[in-house]
């Protein structure tokens, strides 16, 4: 369950889209700075609506049907393909998106012991080859979750899901078309760090 995804500033995804993907992107109107982002905040994330292809900011996490206090900021793609209906099931249709970091951060199961004695786990990170990672999103209104998978063979050691990482030429296959192809990622190839130990 990813919960701590790191977004570039404006510049940086501005000369991303634009110039290295020649991305038709609406000039933004929203001031991004290059910050950690968690469950409950706000990140611009990238959709097509009202005929342009547009970076809008949105809440992370769906307010949950069961309890007020904690958003649902991970949707499982396999529910999409489930018989039984889903929360998610009307933003999978028809609601897609892209959300924009330079690294995502997982939890291992394993844990270390730190000068205060308190037991932490421990923290990798991860990201692509490319300037900009694109991982797939859902919203609705103004909340937006995150798209899980089965884990690659990076991540597999550390955590049992990972985001469904999007590649810059499949962009337009995740926000409009038939998007089965993309559910597995094993062929997807991510740049693996240890985080420090907190002290």
């Amino acid at each position: 369950m990813c919960n701590h995804f790191r977004i570039p500033d404006l510049m940086q995804i501005k000369k991303y889209l634009t110039e290295d993907l020649a991305l038709p992107l609406t000039d933004p109107k929203i001031e991004i700075k290059q910050q950690d982002i968690f469950p409950n905040q706000t990140a611009p994330v990238l959709l097509y609506q009202d005929n342009k292809l547009q970076l809008v900011n949105k809440n992370w996490g769906y307010p949950s049907p069961v309890d007020s206090k904690k958003p649902m900021f991970n949707a499982r793609i396999e529910r999409f393909y489930e018989n039984k209906p889903s929360m998610w099931d009307r933003s999978f249709a028809r609601q897609r998106c892209l959300i924009l970091s330079s690294d995502f951060f997982e939890y291992a199961k394993t844990t270390y012991q730190g000068a205060n004695g308190k037991k932490y786990h421990e923290r990798y990170r991860f990201k692509t080859a490319n300037p900009i990672t694109l991982i797939a999103g859902i919203y609705d209104q103004n909340n937006f979750s995150m798209v899980t998978t089965a884990p690659n063979k990076d991540i597999a050691p550390i955590h049992n899901r990972m985001p469904l990482i999007i590649e810059p030429g499949e962009l337009r296959r995740w926000l409009f078309q038939n998007f089965t192809s993309l559910v597995d990622r094993s062929n997807i190839d991510l740049k693996v760090q240890k985080e420090p130990h907190q002290k």
